[in-house]
């Protein structure tokens, strides 16, 4: 009986420790957050490329894995997780209806808070560039972290949106604003308070700057800030 007791503290103490440590050095993770217009997957790609060679280990591009991650948790379809990323949120009503109605009914304060588990549980697990998804809100106090804030004139980055999408330049700039704006609701959200631009550690014009100077800067801070 007393062998039997002793295995079993012995057990519950190294479950506690490895609990406990899991996550004692979170990260290495970096966020990206960006103005409508300014194109951030080619520099994220670009950057996992190089890590992986410098680091000798995988690393990996979030953006809609964060939603189907969140969605499976969930057992919901992701596009019934969508309206968050567009900051909206359910009215009373909605939430009363589909309470009564759906027997796979999620409240959105349960999606919004498992979304953000999973974004933060990603961005301590580390290797990964987080793309947008209220990143930098949800992991910057991950020591090992660095947050990247791109930004462009609002005319140059509706000139951006023309190329991929049928518009007049005046279309393109209002629709821009519109994401601008949901973009900062739900950075805004995740953080409680409006973010102020002081929390990124770094900001590129991507007007000015080529995507190829863009990665290697940031190479070059996540080497002198010893993240990697």
């Amino acid at each position: 009986m007393k062998d039997i007791l002793n295995q079993y503290m012995k057990k519950r103490y190294q479950l506690k420790e490895m609990t406990s440590t899991k996550y004692q050095f979170p990260g290495p993770v970096i966020t990206i957050s960006r103005e409508c217009g300014c194109h951030a997957i080619t520099i994220a790609n670009e950057l996992v490329s190089k890590l992986q060679q410098i680091t000798g280990q995988e690393w990996t591009v979030l953006t809609k894995e964060i939603i189907e991650e969140a969605a499976q948790k969930l057992g919901l379809q992701p596009k019934k997780l969508e309206y968050v990323f567009e900051s909206r949120e359910k009215s009373t009503w909605d939430e009363i209806f589909s309470a009564m109605s759906n027997k796979y009914y999620k409240s959105d304060k349960l999606i919004r808070k498992t979304i953000a588990e999973v974004v933060q549980a990603m961005a301590r697990r580390g290797n990964c560039i987080i793309i947008g998804r209220g990143g930098i809100s949800l992991a910057k106090d991950i020591e090992k972290s660095l947050h990247i804030r791109l930004q462009a004139p609002l005319k140059w980055r509706a000139e951006q949106l023309q190329k991929s999408h049928a518009g007049k330049l005046e279309e393109m700039m209002i629709y821009a604003q519109t994401v601008d704006k949901k973009r900062d609701f739900l950075r805004n959200f995740f953080n409680k308070t409006p973010l102020e631009l002081c929390y990124f550690d770094v900001i590129f014009n991507s007007m000015k700057l080529k995507d190829k100077i863009i990665v290697n800067a940031t190479i070059s801070i996540l080497k002198e800030k010893h993240i990697i």
